[in-house]
């Protein structure tokens, strides 16, 4: 098997288990303690990796706060933007840090980025995860969204899982961390107070092995 980075998941939802609004809307669910922590992810890692519905929903910049972090080099930004779908005027692709789309689709355009045309076999994770191997990256943190995260999960390629639990309650009809069809227990490794809610450290292993056994049984 290829090798691949040191995967770390990092995702915030609300109390009620969403991660976003209703129709995607944008809402600020982690505290002003835990976007300091999640700085201080974001400066361990040499890469970022979100899909291009957490670009469209959310517009993050992907960047360490240099107020929390110093650091002369921010992370690579990577983008899994298959059809290409995402905003050319996005904070992600400003020209603060180097970012990267992976897409099917082949077309120039203005983003301040680099833009790899890949066909299927090119865009599955593991191939993905491994050309980033084999440049260099050997930690990579992922912060979103809902489908990206399964797809990991779904691979068994998460080696970290952190989820912070906001002191909000979000409107029916806002978008859930996760939606499987059967049930998973005792995966959680670790609970602890932070600022207004609630960080949870996931066991990843278990929960990929058990997510994998669920689905063959399914």
């Amino acid at each position: 098997m290829s090798q691949r980075p040191y995967v770390i998941v990092n995702v915030a939802q609300s109390l009620n288990g969403f991660i976003s609004g209703k129709d995607g809307r944008k809402v600020i669910i982690s505290s002003p303690e835990d976007m300091v922590r999640v700085h201080e992810l974001r400066s361990e890692v040499e890469a970022i990796l979100i899909g291009s519905g957490t670009v469209i929903a959310d517009d993050p910049r992907l960047i360490v706060d240099q107020n929390v972090v110093q650091k002369e080099k921010f992370p690579l930004r990577v983008v899994l933007d298959r059809s290409l779908r995402t905003r050319i005027g996005s904070r992600v692709y400003d020209s603060s840090a180097k970012t990267v789309i992976y897409t099917a689709k082949a077309r120039e355009d203005d983003r301040k980025c680099e833009i790899r045309t890949r066909d299927e076999k090119g865009l599955k994770l593991q191939n993905i995860l491994s050309e980033l191997h084999e440049e260099g990256i050997r930690k990579i943190l992922v912060e979103g969204g809902r489908s990206i995260i399964t797809n990991f999960i779904e691979e068994r390629f998460i080696d970290e899982f952190y989820i912070y639990i906001g002191d909000i309650i979000i409107e029916d009809g806002g978008l859930e961390l996760f939606s499987p069809g059967f049930e998973i227990r005792n995966v959680i490794k670790s609970v602890e107070s932070f600022g207004k809610g609630v960080l949870i450290s996931l066991d990843p292993y278990h929960l990929q092995r058990l997510w994998k056994t669920q689905v063959k049984d399914s």
